[in-house]
């Protein structure tokens, strides 16, 4: 009989492509004549994005703006604000496009120093990352099923997550927002930030139908009193999404980020500045996975003809938890020349780490808060604090080997000014990620049987065999080259392995 053996794949995800270009940020600022003289400095930030990106044969060109916002004192002992918009263009080598549908090209603003040369003049030095990186499937075929050859096969059975389809996409959003009931028009942008979250996700033919919402935080100085002002500003998102191979029964781990954020005061109708254009270009990733049963084998041999098998070692990804929480993280930041009134409180980054501890999991990080304020002696400073939390999840696993890619953002916060020099602060942060366990597996992805080569076979047509307890009936039917089938059947067993020493008869195939 012909010999025959039928595959199935295995997908991963996997980085295909990734990599990374500094630009360096060198600008020489003076300030225009409507601005008053320096007297301190409080704060130089760069805030970078990319506008566009374009893949011309052998690499990307991205078009990216770097914003440098100092905010100062003026001799008033009131707080000004100026920043400045550098345009740049950023080449990254590709070596090659194909297979690469999606590619996210994003910056992000690696350090920025400054130095004042006068009352009017400051330099600013630093340096921003463009980065490039696209996911993709990576398969492994392997041997599932077998006939003819006279091949016996050991398989196994397992129950996997399946990658089947990765999407990548960005799209742009925008909205002309007012400041409500404010005293006093806006005068000068502080600092802005936004998180986007997703509210609904359904799945429908090859189609994702994204619903979600981007919070927008603006802090900014009053017109007239240069008061300090914040405001918060919801947009809603809706998006169509296509994403090839997708089906409704898949579990899809998905991931909205705010790429660059844009924030500018615009005049209202009267002539003041009682508007907000708010603009952000916003990524989409989402990785679709399907659990389903696959068939293996782990070993196989001919029992009539000389035979050779390749082998290779595969994880076997499995979904043990989708996590999707709020968790509340506490902190304090002390101040040693004390604290009378916070003018400005904003929370933004958020990294962390994911480690498998005895009990369950756990998720690390730090948040960063943005502190603007005045102290004892009525004198406004800055500061940046680092709050660290620590996120504890049991889970219904005994499986050590666990991955999880979290994602944590900083949804909502409040402090409270304790005695006069500590605020005791609070962050609302969304936890979000998919906790896989990988099992490795040896299993067969050839095998090859040459029927011009019979086996050589010098056995008797029954074979006595004295098995010790636990024994494998595999390893005895391989070396007596016949079938565990065959054993199990002369002998009346029903397992795999002998359950105590015993002798069986080994017939010959």
């Amino acid at each position: 009989m012909e010999f025959n053996s039928n595959k199935d794949c295995i997908s991963v995800c996997t980085t295909v492509f990734q990599a990374s270009a500094e630009h360096s940020v060198d600008c020489d600022v003076t300030l225009p004549e409507y601005m008053p003289d320096i007297v301190r400095i409080l704060r130089c930030n760069a805030v970078s994005g990319v506008q566009s990106h374009q893949i011309n044969g052998d690499r990307i060109t991205a078009e990216c703006e770097c914003l440098v916002k100092v905010l100062y004192i003026c001799e008033e002992g009131k707080i000004r604000c100026f920043d400045q918009i550098l345009h740049f263009s950023k080449q990254i080598e590709l070596k090659s496009a194909d297979d690469i549908a999606d590619i996210c090209v994003g910056a992000k603003t690696d350090y920025v120093n400054y130095r004042v040369s006068g009352q009017r003049k400051f330099e600013v030095h630093g340096a921003v990352t463009v980065f490039a990186k696209a996911e993709g499937k990576k398969k492994c075929e392997f041997i599932n099923n077998v006939s003819g050859g006279s091949v016996t096969a050991r398989c196994e059975n397992d129950e996997i997550c399946d990658l089947v389809s990765i999407t990548e996409k960005t799209f742009a959003v925008s909205e002309t927002v007012e400041t409500g009931t404010l005293s006093e028009p806006i005068g000068a942008i502080i600092s802005h930030g936004a998180v986007a979250v997703i509210d609904e996700l359904k799945i429908i033919s090859n189609k994702l139908f994204l619903k979600g919402e981007m919070t927008i935080r603006t802090s900014f100085t009053g017109q007239e009193t240069c008061g300090v002002y914040t405001l918060e500003n919801t947009i809603s998102i809706n998006q169509i999404i296509e994403s090839p191979d997708i089906h409704e029964n898949c579990s899809v781990d998905a991931l909205l980020s705010v790429m660059s954020l844009d924030v500018r005061p615009r005049f209202d109708s009267a002539g003041d500045k009682n508007l907000l254009d708010i603009s952000a270009t916003l990524g989409f990733s989402a990785c679709a996975y399907c659990t389903r049963q696959v068939t293996c084998i782990k070993d196989a041999y001919s029992t009539k003809y000389e035979s050779d098998l390749k082998k290779t070692i595969v994880y076997m990804p499995t979904l043990e938890e989708k996590i999707d929480d709020t968790f509340l993280c506490r902190g304090n930041a002390d101040f040693s020349s004390g604290i009378t009134k916070v003018l400005s409180f904003t929370c933004g980054n958020t990294t962390s780490v994911f480690a498998v501890v005895e009990d369950g999991i756990v998720i690390r990080g730090e948040v960063t808060a943005d502190i603007i304020y005045e102290d004892a002696n009525g004198d406004i400073s800055f500061t940046q604090r680092q709050i660290p939390f620590e996120y504890k999840r049991p889970l219904q696993t005994s499986e050590n080997a666990l991955t999880c890619k979290p994602h944590c953002v900083a949804n909502a916060w409040s402090y409270v000014i304790v005695e006069g020099n500590k605020i005791d602060i609070r962050v609302e942060l969304h936890i979000h990620g998919f906790v896989f366990s990988e099992k490795e597996k040896s299993i067969v992805t050839e095998i090859n049987v040459d029927k011009s080569k019979i086996k050589a076979i010098k056995t008797a047509s029954l074979t006595v065999y004295f098995a010790e307890c636990d024994e494998s009936l595999w390893n005895i039917a391989e070396k007596y080259n016949t079938t565990v089938e065959a054993i199990m059947r002369e002998n009346h067993l029903t397992g795999n392995t002998t359950e105590k020493k015993c002798k069986l008869l080994i017939p010959k195939v």
